[in-house]
């Protein structure tokens, strides 16, 4: 269950997530443009543009070309479930619109316990894509936390961070290094990142000391 564990300690996304949905508004009133027989198939606008298993699947082949080993995905898709395993929204009506949730496990090559990747959405298609990865006090397995964001951002995104250079970083490791520095530097215990714009899609970094060490988090969204 340890898995579920680091679901619920490592990440604190409610108020993250409004910061980088640029349309979260749209979930009101989709909420009420929804009925019982419709909300379930109905094409969200939050919608990202693949399917659950589909995304899973690639960053399964993606990070394994990595030596980094990721779980078959859970699936939770009753809202008893998705209430306990995959609650993200502080915001009881938008927390209602989670219609779906997949949960995976990632472990390196020893078979040491990295983090999650959790995906959240409509049935047909996830609208948020957040990933979890606990760091010891010298974030030793930085160079595991950089592969994984990585893989995520190439597979949610447009992978075209060399044309874009969000931000003005040349590459994806020279951002997180830099909001590494800026989190040590603050000396506060979470410090998030503004949305950053690659695509159509927006990403958000944050990170956290705890007791173990440090949580990474990345979120990806619309």
């Amino acid at each position: 269950m340890r898995q579920k564990k680091l679901l619920y300690a490592g990440i604190g996304v409610a108020a993250a997530i409004v910061a980088i949905i640029s349309v979260i508004v749209i979930l009101s009133n989709t909420s009420t443009q929804s009925t019982d027989n419709t909300g379930q198939s109905q094409i969200s606008p939050l919608d990202l543009d693949f399917s659950y298993d589909e995304a899973n699947s690639n960053l399964k082949t993606s990070l394994l070309s990595h030596d980094i080993n990721m779980s078959r995905p859970l699936q939770f898709f009753s809202q008893t479930n998705i209430n306990q395993y995959c609650n993200f929204f502080s915001n009881q009506t938008k927390q209602s619109l989670v219609k779906f949730c997949t949960s995976t496990e990632i472990k390196d090559k020893n078979g040491n316990f990295l983090g999650n990747i959790n995906m959240v959405g409509s049935t047909r298609a996830p609208g948020l894509v957040i990933v979890a990865i606990q760091s010891d006090p010298t974030m030793s397995n930085l160079n595991e936390v950089k592969t994984i964001f990585g893989a995520v951002i190439n597979e949610t995104t447009c992978g075209c961070w060399d044309k874009e250079k969000p931000r003005g970083y040349a590459t994806l490791s020279d951002m997180i290094d830099a909001f590494r520095d800026f989190h040590i530097a603050g000396k506060k215990p979470n410090s998030t990142s503004q949305a950053v714009s690659l695509g159509s899609e927006h990403f958000e970094l944050e990170l956290t000391t705890n007791q173990s060490g440090y949580v990474w988090k990345l979120l990806v969204a619309r």
